[in-house]
């Protein structure tokens, strides 16, 4: 009997450890899942289609898309610790990795070519200012230190403006910056992103600069990846690229199919609707090295960096075939 009871004891014994390695196999998998920040605007699409399509599943990757209402806030979830990647742009990306947190860039959202990502200068449209070489002279609404900040500074180089002539008014909230070129109040001109750009043309302002029409293109975004994760999960962070390249193939092909989703991921106003377009991504792309020069030569000059990163610490390029 004793032998017998023995026997069951050592049987139990090997069975919760059995158990609690599996339990503990269970927790390393889910621990392994990708937790990406996500905005709601145009540049996000395709990870919501991802999503939406079950393309995550499909490559074998869990993905987690956590929204957030602000770019502030998802930098900070970033740099706690609490996401393995987020849609943003490369300014953000250079000043959480000077704050100390190792992220590069694995693929470009929106900007890969000078039709994708489009921002507008505006003015009131109780202005007569229509035309670039009007902002001499004139106040316009940015939020500095951001994309909208570099981007106003490359429209003024690039059309040859004098940019000591053109004050700028720091005023981050897009919301507020809308009514207030509407009003005219604060200023009479403001750079907005889409579709906040179209909206306010639709309500009367006047279109001073159109970036998509330039010949060049200065905006992107980008989805970037902590190094740490990108060298442990390699083999997951490839899946999520296999999937996010096939949902921007799958948004190209059929845009109409994913109309609905993409006016909600984009928030986009009511007034809108019939105008929006889906915007068209490019698949399979990084960034180009003379875009990251002239972004980090600006940051640079701005006193936002001592030194620019290299090209190969900000974008991994050995994912996939670029």
């Amino acid at each position: 009997m004793r032998q017998h009871l023995l026997a069951r004891i050592c049987f139990m014994i090997i069975m919760m450890a059995c158990i609690s390695g599996c339990s503990e196999e269970t927790k390393i998998a889910k621990h392994s899942s990708l937790k990406i920040g996500v905005l709601r605007i145009d540049d996000s699409l395709p990870l919501y289609v991802a999503e939406k399509d079950q393309l995550f599943q499909k490559y074998g990757v869990d993905v987690e898309l956590i929204e957030f209402g602000s770019a502030s806030d998802q930098s900070k979830a970033m740099e706690a610790g609490e996401l393995d990647g987020m849609m943003t742009d490369m300014i953000v990306q250079n000043l959480i990795k000077k704050g100390g947190l190792d992220v590069k860039t694995i693929a470009l959202a929106l900007g890969a070519t000078e039709k994708e990502g489009r921002f507008l200068v505006v003015s009131s449209p109780q202005s007569a200012i229509v035309e670039p070489k009007q902002l001499e002279g004139q106040s316009v609404m940015i939020a500095e230190n951001t994309m909208i900040d570099y981007l106003m500074e490359q429209y003024e180089r690039h059309l040859k403006l004098e940019s000591s002539q053109i004050t700028k008014i720091h005023l981050p909230n897009l919301s507020l910056r809308v009514d207030a070129v509407l009003a005219g109040k604060e200023a009479q001109v403001a750079i907005l992103p889409e579709p906040l750009a179209s909206y306010a043309v639709a309500q009367g302002a006047n279109i001073v600069i159109d970036d998509t029409k330039l010949g060049e293109n200065f905006s992107q975004s980008v989805i970037v990846m902590t190094q740490k994760n990108i060298t442990k999960n390699r083999a997951e962070v490839k899946k999520f690229l296999e999937a996010y390249n096939e949902a921007i193939k799958q948004v190209n092909r059929q845009p109409e199919k994913y109309f609905e989703l993409a006016l909600q991921v984009a928030n986009v106003p009511e007034i809108l609707k019939e105008q929006y377009t889906v915007p068209a991504f490019t698949p399979n792309r990084v960034p180009a090295q003379e875009n990251i020069e002239r972004l980090s030569d600006w940051l640079v000059s701005k006193g936002l960096l001592e030194q620019a990163f290299s090209y190969e610490e900000l974008v991994e390029t050995s994912l996939e075939e670029q």
